[in-house]
């Protein structure tokens, strides 16, 4: 079964006694309703899964092209946002799964001593920064947790990164894109970790693709440092 005959099958509510198989881990489910709020309960919105942008569909997808090409035709796709999750996952045979690429790997950090393990190149250009700024001493990476309420249920979660100052004022970190700072789920973590830090008198941000052109060119500016392919 290829992709668009996948949504076509998993997306449709009224398509009889087939099964809707979960996109993200495979579990079967008999009923659409099941199925979908399944989905949205059990996995992170944004990271596995993407809602639908049009208000009276919100089905969990994870091809919004796609799914506006076979469930809204007539609609107009949006230009701009997320269009697929940051994990795709490929449920057919394991010989015939897709290789997902991830921008993965270790630099080593001169601050803290040790190598720093990174799961995107996102997280890879903040750490040379962070190694480059004289302002800052050394960094953490998910040092500690948070408790956040979601949907009624006690969770919990690890910020990305604790940042120490030489003024020795502490900063919270959060690494995520734009298009996903809308999120319920990461409103609501962020809610409680801003708390978290305003009792320890920490400062609180998000680090999104502008906020990481910020802090590469302060280290331009600051070191001559050139970012090239490699650290970009």
């Amino acid at each position: 079964m290829n992709e668009e005959q996948e949504i076509r099958a998993c997306s449709n509510p009224n398509a009889g006694t087939r099964q809707y198989i979960c996109f993200v881990c495979g579990v079967p489910f008999s009923a659409y309703y099941e199925y979908a709020q399944h989905i949205t309960d059990k996995h992170e919105e944004g990271r596995e899964y993407i809602k639908c942008p049009l208000t009276r569909c919100q089905a969990p997808v994870r091809d919004v092209r796609l799914h506006f090409k076979i469930k809204h035709p007539t609609e107009k796709c949006p230009q701009s946002g997320q269009m697929r999750p940051i994990i795709w996952k490929d449920q057919k045979a394991p010989g015939k799964r897709k290789k997902i690429k991830f921008h993965e790997g270790y630099i080593n950090s001169q601050k803290n001593g040790q190598q720093m393990h990174y799961r995107s190149s996102w997280e890879r250009d903040v750490y040379i920064c962070l190694e480059n700024l004289s302002e800052i001493t050394n960094y953490k990476v998910e040092s500690f947790p948070v408790e956040y309420y979601w949907r009624g249920k006690r969770k919990r979660y690890f910020p990305d990164i604790l940042v120490a100052f030489k003024d020795d004022h502490y900063e919270v970190w959060e690494i995520k894109p734009d298009n996903q700072k809308h999120l319920e789920m990461n409103q609501a973590k962020w809610a409680a970790c801003e708390s978290h830090c305003e009792q320890r008198k920490w400062k609180f941000r998000v680090i999104d693709e502008n906020g990481i052109k910020q802090l590469k060119d302060k280290v331009r500016l600051e070191v001559g440092m050139i970012f090239d392919a490699k650290n970009s």
